[in-house]
């Protein structure tokens, strides 16, 4: 063949690429109205607190391990479950183990127990998901770095939340959060491409319409215009509506970038930047009962600035025109080590008995959580 001829099928495959990128709306996929916030009041960014009650899940001390962060929460038989990495004072280092913890209120929680981990491995916590009566938890095992060719993603199965199955490979790639529920019981997974894919892109992308999310996996691509911009991308889901759907992932721009589906996660956009502060951080997002769209994040747009968690409200998933500030008082790291940053840190939140709960470490210390009443929110 020769160099200018072209096969019918990569023919079809640069079509059918152009069809799909002209059929994504040229409206922002999320945009923070103006007056929201004030990025130079770098102590609460004039916002309004969000009030509510704040609790510790784990704190790190002199005789105990001294690194937490991924915290992940579910709820599972009428309780509330929370896991977290944690590890000796590094993060992401050999030894790094997963913890649970549970409650049956939100309030009382009980003695976090060793949930996966060997000594020699590196264990990061990757979500909870429930299929019927079983709970499954999802971590990711690196090959002594994130983005090495074995890191890969796994999970246990449980039907008490304390005896647990032995593990089960899932899929490649470096994950900090499990399978979300798209439409009609479809799944989505997106974590990080590892080497040697991770030269040519960024985030990893996964569907599958198993509800178990034990099943099969299938990649779909999004591919960034400028791979620099993205580090790890840690894509956040937010539902716009049937079969709509908006990732946004963290960069090292200031702001988000996004990418929306409109085909219930088959096919993705080519991510755009958006207006949303961000410093660069894991980003929370869903839905409240109220219909209600929220977005957790670092809103600033000094890198690594995580001294504020914010929570972003939006009426239509698109336009946040609220915003409350959820913790912002000055925090100091007590156990120096690799990679730790002080601030209130990657979010995870769910709705439940008429209270949001979110999730977060501080410090990369310690886990604590905040529960909101939601019709604070309203």
């Amino acid at each position: 063949m020769s160099r200018t001829a072209r096969s019918p099928v990569i023919l079809w495959c640069a079509i059918s690429c152009w069809l799909s990128a002209t059929a994504f709306s040229a409206e922002p996929a999320i945009v923070v109205a103006p007056g929201v916030f004030d990025l130079e009041q770098t102590e609460g960014l004039g916002l309004q607190a969000a009030g509510g009650e704040h609790g510790y899940l784990y704190v790190a001390a002199d005789h105990k391990y001294k690194f937490c962060h991924h915290p992940q929460l579910v709820v599972f038989r009428g309780s509330l479950f929370a896991t977290w990495s944690n590890g000796r004072v590094d993060e992401d280092a050999v030894g790094q183990r997963i913890l649970i913890s549970s409650s049956p209120d939100g309030v009382r929680w009980g003695t976090p127990q060793w949930l996966t981990g060997e000594r020699h491995e590196i264990c990061v916590a990757a979500g909870l998901h429930v299929f019927d009566d079983t709970l499954i938890a999802f971590f990711t095992v690196t090959g002594g770095t994130n983005f090495h060719p074995e890191t890969a993603l796994f999970a246990i199965r449980s039907r008490d939340g304390k005896e647990w199955s032995k593990r089960q490979l899932i899929t490649k790639g470096f994950f900090i959060e499990g399978p979300r529920a798209l439409h009609d019981g479809r799944l989505l997974l997106a974590g990080e491409q590892v080497d040697p894919d991770r030269e040519t892109g960024r985030m990893r992308v996964l569907i599958s319409d198993d509800p178990s999310g034990l099943g099969p996996w299938a990649e779909v691509q999004i591919e960034p215009q400028m791979a620099k911009t993205f580090g790890y991308t840690e894509p956040a889901l937010l539902l716009t509506g049937p079969g709509k759907a908006t990732l946004l992932l963290r960069n090292y721009s200031g702001t988000l970038y996004a990418s929306t589906s409109n085909d219930n996660g088959s096919s993705w956009s080519v991510p755009e930047q958006t207006n949303y502060p961000d410093s660069t951080a894991r980003i929370a997002a869903g839905t409240l009962p109220s219909g209600m769209s929220y977005l957790i994040n670092n809103a600033s747009a000094t890198q690594f600035d995580r001294g504020n968690l914010v929570l972003g409200l939006s009426q239509d998933g698109v336009t946040f025109d609220r915003a409350l500030l959820l913790r912002g008082e000055p925090t100091k790291v007590r156990y120096p080590g690799k990679h730790k940053l002080a601030g209130w840190q990657y979010p995870h939140a769910v709705s439940w008995r008429r209270h949001l709960y979110i999730a977060y470490s501080v410090n990369k210390e310690d886990v604590a959580i905040t529960r909101i009443p939601l019709k604070r929110l309203r």
